[in-house]
C-alpha cells in the first residue's frame, strides 16, 4: 500500500476509533459539552501529531528516540491527570463498564493488521508489533465473551478474571514493542509520518484504557475485601461468653 493511501486509511481508522470512544463516554453519562471538549481535543491532538511528523520535529531534535518516547509518556500522563483531576471526566471514566473498555481494546487487532501494510518498518518489527496487537485484540474479545457467558449477573470474580485476561497480553505487548521500537527501530529509522500516527495517537488512548481497567481491578479487590474486614471487626467486637456462667 502506497504511503498516501496508507496514511489516509490510518487517519480514517483513528477517527472511527475516536467516535467509538466518544460513544462509550456518552453511554457512561457524558453530556454534550464534555463530549465536545473531548472530541475537539482529540482532533487537535491528531492534527498536532500529524504536523509534528510532517515537519520532522522528532528528527530535528537530534534525539528522536528520547523525544518520541517522552511524547508518548507525556500524552498518556496528561490524559490520566485530566481523568483524575477534572471531576466531570472522572465521574464518567469511573462509570465506564468493563465491557465497554474491552470493546474498545478489541480495536488493537485492527491497528495490528496495519503493521503489515507499511514499508516504513523492518520486517521483524512488523511481525512482532502486528501479531502482538492482534493477540491483544483477540484477548480482549475472548475476555468479553467470558463476561457474556454464564448468568446475567456480573459477579466480581468473573469481572476480575476478564480484566486480567483482557489486559495482560496488551500490556505485555506495549512493554515489548515500545521498548524495542524506541531503542532499536528509531535508532535506524526516522519517525515515519504515516505509521507513527499510531503510537503518537492511539497508543496513549489504549494505555489510558489499561489504566482504567487496572483501576477497576483495584476497586473490585477492595470491594471483595470489605466483607471480610467487616466480619473480622464484628468478631473482634463480639464479647466472649463463659459457658460455665
Amino acid at each position: 500500500m502506497n504511503e498516501p493511501v496508507y496514511a489516509a486509511t490510518l487517519v480514517v481508522l483513528e477517527i472511527l476509533f475516536t467516535l467509538m470512544l466518544l460513544a462509550v463516554l456518552r453511554s457512561s453519562g457524558a453530556r454534550a459539552p464534555l463530549l465536545t471538549v473531548i472530541g475537539s481535543t482529540c482532533m487537535l491532538w491528531l492534527a498536532g501529531v500529524y504536523l509534528l511528523l510532517a515537519n520532522g520535529f522528532f528528527s530535528a531534535t537530534g534525539l528522536p528516540q528520547l523525544a518520541f518516547f517522552l511524547t508518548v509518556v507525556l500524552l498518556t500522563a496528561i490524559g490520566f491527570l485530566m481523568a483524575c483531576a477534572w471531576r466531570p471526566l472522572r465521574e464518567v471514566v469511573d462509570a465506564i463498564s468493563t465491557r465497554d473498555v474491552l470493546r474498545l481494546q478489541q480495536m488493537r487487532a485492527v491497528f495490528g493488521v496495519m503493521f503489515f501494510f507499511t514499508a516504513a518498518l523492518p520486517l521483524w518489527f512488523q511481525y512482532l508489533g502486528g501479531l502482538g496487537d492482534i493477540a491483544a485484540g483477540i484477548g480482549a474479545f475472548l475476555a468479553l465473551r467470558h463476561l457474556r457467558t454464564g448468568s446475567d449477573r456480573l459477579d466480581a470474580d468473573r469481572e476480575r478474571r476478564a480484566i486480567i485476561g483482557g489486559n495482560l497480553v496488551g500490556i505485555l505487548d506495549f512493554v515489548v514493542v515500545l521498548t524495542l521500537g524506541v531503542l532499536i527501530v528509531l535508532r535506524d529509522h526516522s519517525p515515519d509520518i504515516a505509521f507513527d500516527l499510531i503510537p503518537l495517537y492511539v497508543v496513549p488512548i489504549f494505555l489510558l484504557l489499561h489504566l482504567v481497567s487496572l483501576q477497576r481491578l483495584t476497586t473490585l479487590g477492595a470491594a471483595s475485601d470489605a466483607p471480610g474486614r467487616r466480619e473480622q471487626a464484628a468478631t473482634r467486637g463480639t464479647p466472649t461468653v463463659d459457658p460455665s456462667a
